[in-house]
């Protein structure tokens, strides 16, 4: 079955929940990786992800933390983990064998690992260190190993040794500056991977719809009613939309040529989830809900269609 008949005959299932749902414009979007940007709003358009393809390793649930990543498939679900990381989930590994078969869910599983560590180091610019270093870990200990028989299948690169170092840095109080120089050489890591997965437009912005979706469930772990019951979620949903924004961004040159409407609406999207993360550390409540974000992946979704 090819990406395009995935993408339609999926759509079906979400669509009609959630393209009612109404875009509300947001105020900002908090940094990714600049240097003490850690709570500060920026312009959408500035995040920027090194490679276009880093989106993270889909149908894998989210563990250790709370619960659940699903990715690309939509099923996200782990268990049900309390406070800001220290759930007892089931595991964002998992989904290898379809890794490796399927690009967009190796490319959704790299964009996961992502997501974690963007949030990770800016939280240990915060000085939110304990924080920090659940984000840092979590790859190491969830996604990376189901993500080493996608890895010798596109004969990638890997970067165990670079997870390992950055949250080791982390956990021993590392100099910011040297935890940021980690990061940096890991994302270059993960470009590398990514690399080595086609550069099909469908196929990255398969990615990107996995990521929005995992966001949006990720966000409804962390997000009850209005009121923050789970930090280390709302955070995470906020790193895998990050990365998922700059894939787009990184296609945009391509999109603006081949699809300039679809590359609007999909901007569109993005800007009206912005207002779901006033700022990194969450306030005590916020006027979002995950709706807002599973119908932003709807209707990405179906405007991926339109890109050949």
């Amino acid at each position: 079955m090819t990406r395009r008949t995935r993408l339609k005959s999926s759509v079906s299932a979400i669509a009609a929940a959630s393209l009612g749902l109404a875009g509300a414009a947001g105020a900002g979007w908090a940094a990714d990786g600049g240097k003490g940007a850690s709570d500060t709003a920026v312009d959408a358009g500035t995040i920027v992800v090194a490679q276009a393809g880093e989106g993270e390793g889909a149908s894998t649930g989210e563990g250790g933390e709370g619960e659940g990543e699903g990715a690309s498939t939509g099923e996200g679900g782990e268990g049900e983990g309390e406070g800001e990381g220290e759930g007892e989930g089931e595991g964002e590994g998992g989904g290898s064998a379809s890794a490796v078969a399927d690009d967009t869910l190796f490319l959704t599983s790299l964009g996961l690992v992502r997501g974690h560590l963007s949030v990770g180091v800016d939280l240990y610019r915060q000085g939110a260190v304990e924080a920090a270093l659940t984000h840092m870990k979590h790859p190491g200990d969830e996604i990376y190993a189901d993500l080493v028989p996608a890895l010798e299948a596109r004969d990638a690169p890997g970067f165990a040794d670079a997870l390992s170092r950055l949250s080791t840095l982390v956990e021993d109080g590392a100099p910011v500056e040297e935890v940021e120089q980690a990061h940096a050489d890991l994302v270059d890591g993960i470009a590398a991977a990514a690399a080595a997965a086609p550069d099909d437009p469908a196929v990255r912005l398969g990615a990107v719809v996995g990521l929005v979706r995992t966001a949006a469930e990720e966000y409804g772990i962390g997000v009850e009613d209005g009121a923050i019951v789970n930090a280390h979620e709302y955070q995470d949903a906020l790193g895998f939309v990050r990365v998922a924004r700059g894939i787009v961004d990184d296609m945009r040159p391509t999109l603006e040529d081949r699809a300039p409407e679809a590359l609007a609406e999909i901007d569109a999207q993005f800007e009206a989830i912005v207002s779901a993360w006033p700022s990194l550390v969450p306030p005590e409540s916020v006027d979002t809900d995950a709706s807002l974000i599973h119908g932003a992946a709807a209707r990405i979704e179906i405007a991926a269609l339109s890109v050949e």
